[in-house]
C-alpha cells in the first residue's frame, strides 16, 4: 500500500505537493477506513480529490500513473525522450528537474523510492527498505554529466551476486530506471522482484471517464475461466438494484464479402501480416455482450447497444471493484461519478471500504460534493486542489484546514471557506456585437 506520494515540477504541480494515506488521530470508522501494513502501522484505503475545472486534480492522478508506469517501462531506446511534462507557466521550470518520492509497504516492510529526472535523463534514483527503524540502501543510481553515463551503487543487503548486479547495470540506460532494467535482466530473486511486481501489477493505470470499460470487462471475462469474476459482477449488480440476472459474450463470425476484403486491404493501420491472417480465415469475429433482464414479463436478452451508458459504466466499475477487493489493486479513477447516480457511487465506495482486506487503495477525483455531506466520510481522505495566481496547483487536505468537527464540510465548501470556487460573472450578456447585420436589422 502507498503511504505517501510526493511530486514536484510535473504539469501544474510546481512546488512539492504531498498526497498522504497516513491517517490522522481521528477515530471515526478507523477499522473500516484503514488496513494494517506493519506492526503498529495502518494506512488509509481511500483518497478523494475535489477541485474546480483546471485546478490540477487530474494531474495528481496523472503523476501517480506516470511514475508507476515509468518505473517499469523498458520500451525506450537510448536517447529517446521520456515523455515528461514539467511546469510550463514560468521561465525556469522547464529547465529544472522533476522529482517523485513514494513511501510504500510490501509484505509488512517499508520502502522509500526517490526519482529525479528531466525529459531525457534520470539523474538520481534511490531505493531503501526499512527492515528496522533505520533504512537500508538497496541501490542508488547517479548520472555523470561529463561521460553522459549512469553509475549504480548497490547496497550490501540487495541479495544479488556480482554478475547479476553487472547485468542490471548494463541494462540501465540513462532514460530507464533500475527497476525496469531489473525486469529485463536474467538475475536471481531478490527484493527487487517485490518492488517490480508492486509497480507493474499492483498500481493500475488511471481510469478516465472516456475509457471504454465495456471492452475492458469483456477482456477480463474472457480470460477469467473459473467464472468468479462473472459471479461477482452479477452479485454486485443485483445488490445495486439492477434487474440483470445474467451476462454473456457472443462470438459471432461474419463472412468476409468482396467489399469487406477491399476495405481490409486498403486499411493503412493494419500491417500486411494482419491483413493476410484476417483474409486467410475469411471471417471476422465480433465479440458482443448481452444482458438478460428479469421483469414481471419474464426473462429478456438485450444487446449491449440497448443498455444505458450508466449501466455499462457501472458494469465496468464492478470489474474494477473485483480487482480492488480480490487482487488488492491500487486504482486511480478520474471523475468517478461519470454517468453514475450518486446513490450508486456512495454504495460502491461503502462496499469497497467495508470489504477491502488485501491492500487495495482507491484514489479518485470527483465533482460530486454530496460526499462532503456524508457522516461516513473521514476528513483525512478528502483533498482539495486549488491554483494560485501563478497557475501552480496546491494540494490541501481537508483535515488540515482547521474546520471544527461539528461544522459541515459541505456548507463550508459551498461558502468558499475551504478553497476558492470558480468566479462566475453575470448571467446576462450583451450579444449585439455578435449579431451580423442581417440579424440585427430584423
Amino acid at each position: 500500500m502507498i503511504a505517501e506520494f510526493k511530486i514536484a515540477n510535473f504539469y501544474s504541480l510546481r512546488d512539492v505537493q504531498t498526497l498522504s494515506f497516513i491517517p490522522t488521530n481521528d477515530d471515526t470508522s478507523r477499522d473500516i477506513y484503514t488496513e494494517e501494513v506493519a506492526d503498529g502501522v495502518s494506512l488509509l484505503k481511500m483518497g478523494c480529490i475535489y477541485g474546480s475545472n483546471a485546478s490540477g486534480k487530474t494531474n495528481i492522478l496523472k503523476a501517480l500513473d506516470f511514475f508507476a508506469g515509468f518505473m517499469v517501462n523498458d520500451g525506450l531506446n537510448k536517447g529517446d525522450e521520456i515523455g515528461l511534462v514539467p511546469f510550463l507557466l514560468d521561465d525556469v521550470s522547464d529547465k529544472e528537474r522533476t522529482s517523485f518520492e513514494m513511501t510504500f509497504y510490501i509484505n509488512r516492510e517499508k520502502y522509500k523510492l526517490n526519482l529525479e529526472l528531466d525529459n531525457r535523463v534520470i539523474y538520481e534514483e534511490t531505493l531503501q527498505v526499512y527492515t528496522s527503524v533505520q533504512p537500508t540502501l538497496l541501490y542508488k543510481r547517479t548520472y555523470d554529466a561529463e561521460t553522459a553515463s549512469t553509475g549504480i551503487a548497490f547496497g550490501g543487503k540487495i541479495g544479488l551476486v556480482k554478475k547479476s548486479r553487472e547485468a542490471i547495470s548494463a541494462n540501465t540506460i540513462n532514460n530507464r530506471t533500475v527497476i525496469a532494467a531489473f525486469g529485463v535482466s536474467n538475475v536471481e530473486k531478490s527484493k527487487l522482484n517485490l518492488v517490480y511486481d508492486f509497480f507493474s501489477n499492483r498500481i493500475a493505470p488511471i481510469m478516465y471517464p472516456q475509457n471504454n470499460l465495456m471492452s475492458f470487462t469483456k477482456r477480463r471475462l474472457t480470460k477469467n475461466k473459473d467464472g468468479r469474476l462473472k459471479k461477482f459482477i452479477l452479485h454486485f449488480l443485483r445488490a445495486s438494484d439492477f434487474n440483470i440476472s445474467d451476462i454473456s459474450i457472443h462470438d459471432d463470425e461474419v463472412m468476409i464479402t468482396p467489399e469487406m476484403e477491399l476495405i481490409i486491404k486498403n486499411t493503412p493501420s493494419l500491417s500486411e501480416y494482419a491483413k493476410e491472417e484476417v483474409l486467410k480465415r475469411r471471417t471476422l469475429r465480433s465479440d458482443e455482450m448481452f444482458f438478460v433482464h428479469h421483469t414481471d414479463n419474464g426473462y429478456k436478452e438485450l444487446d449491449e447497444e440497448l443498455e444505458s451508458r450508466g449501466t455499462k459504466r457501472y458494469l465496468g466499475l464492478a470489474t474494477l471493484l473485483y480487482d480492488l477487493l480480490i487482487h488488492g489493486s491500487i486504482l486511480p479513477i478520474d471523475e468517478i461519478e461519470s454517468s453514475i447516480h450518486y446513490e450508486l457511487l456512495s454504495y460502491f465506495i461503502k462496499v469497497f471500504l467495508v470489504n477491502s482486506k488485501r491492500g487495495g487503495q482507491l484514489l479518485f477525483s470527483t465533482h460530486d460534493i454530496n460526499l462532503l455531506d456524508e457522516d461516513y466520510i473521514r476528513r483525512d481522505v478528502v483533498w482539495f486542489t486549488d491554483k494560485n495566481d501563478c497557475g501552480e496547483t496546491q494540494l490541501i487536505r481537508l483535515s488540515a484546514l482547521g474546520l471544527h468537527k461539528t461544522l459541515s464540510a459541505y456548507n463550508a465548501y459551498k461558502q468558499e471557506k475551504l478553497v476558492n470556487l470558480p468566479f462566475l460573472d453575470s448571467i446576462y450578456m450583451d450579444l449585439d456585437e455578435y449579431y451580423d447585420e442581417e440579424v440585427a436589422e430584423k
